[in-house]
C-alpha cells in the first residue's frame, strides 16, 4: 500500500528542517532516493556509489557532498585505494581543473589532511 500523501503541515515542516540544514530529515530524503536509484540501476550498492562519485568529480561539489557520497562508496564496502582510484580514473575525462579542484574535498572526506606534509602514511595509498 502506497504512503499517504502529506499534509500540507507536514510538508511545511519537511521544507522547515530541510531549510534548516537538518541532518537527520536530510538523510532520510536521501536515503530513500539512493535506495530506489541503487534498485532501478541493476548495479551493486558499491559500484553505484562509485559511479556516483565519478559523476560528482565530473560536475563538482561541495565538501558535504563529498562526505556523502565518500563514505556511501566506504559502507558500501569500497576501499580508500578505489574511492581514490576514482579522481585519477575519471581525471583524463573530466579534466586537470576538476581533477585538481576535487582532491582537496575528497581527502576532507576521507579524513586525509594535504596540508601535513607527514600525512602520506595516513592516506591509505601505498600501504598494506
Amino acid at each position: 500500500m502506497a504512503d499517504a500523501p502529506q499534509t500540507t503541515d507536514q510538508q511545511r515542516s519537511q521544507l522547515r528542517d530541510i531549510s534548516h540544514n537538518d541532518d537527520s530529515s536530510i538523510a532520510d530524503l536521501i536515503a530513500i532516493r539512493v535506495a530506489e536509484a541503487v534498485d532501478a540501476s541493476d548495479l551493486d550498492a558499491k559500484t553505484f556509489s562509485l559511479v556516483n562519485l565519478a559523476a560528482l568529480i565530473g560536475t563538482g561539489g561541495d565538501e558535504a557532498s563529498y562526505l556523502l557520497h565518500v563514505t556511501a562508496a566506504l559502507d558500501n564496502g569500497a576501499s580508500v585505494d578505489e574511492v581514490t582510484g576514482v579522481l585519477t580514473a575519471v581525471g583524463p575525462n573530466v579534466g586537470i581543473f576538476k581533477m585538481v579542484a576535487a582532491a582537496d574535498p575528497l581527502a576532507i572526506a576521507l579524513g586525509v589532511n594535504l596540508a601535513d606534509d607527514q600525512g602520506d602514511s595516513d592516506s591509505g595509498r601505498g600501504g598494506s
